[in-house]
């Protein structure tokens, strides 16, 4: 509830940007996705949306996706081009594929 209490007063101003750290950690499944719902009317309307989240399965949900290992972003590109970039079926193997080549440098 407090979740869902601290989205509905970021989205009252109808603010130009959003900053959400991990908006739908501890949601369930529905919830998760009427959020993300929510999230692309907005950003549909003009609304600059930045979210953190390690969970994999909701960064294939963005337009651009920033991989970050210790603090530096080591690749950045919509999830569709990371995928392909990568030969990877998701974004998780795309960080995971990203991660080798830094470690390998």
């Amino acid at each position: 509830m407090k979740r869902r209490l601290t989205l509905t007063i970021a989205l009252i101003g109808n603010p130009k940007l959003l900053i959400l750290d991990e908006p739908t950690v501890g949601i369930d499944p529905k919830l998760s996705r009427q959020i993300w719902q929510k999230l692309r009317q907005r950003r549909n309307l003009g609304c600059g949306i930045l979210v953190t989240t390690y969970v994999m399965s909701e960064a294939e949900l963005t337009d651009e996706v920033a991989l970050l290992m210790n603090g530096t972003i080591i690749v950045n590109d919509s999830p569709a081009e990371l995928k392909k970039r990568y030969h990877a079926k998701s974004i998780e193997e795309v960080f995971i594929k990203a991660e080798s080549e830094v470690e390998a440098k």
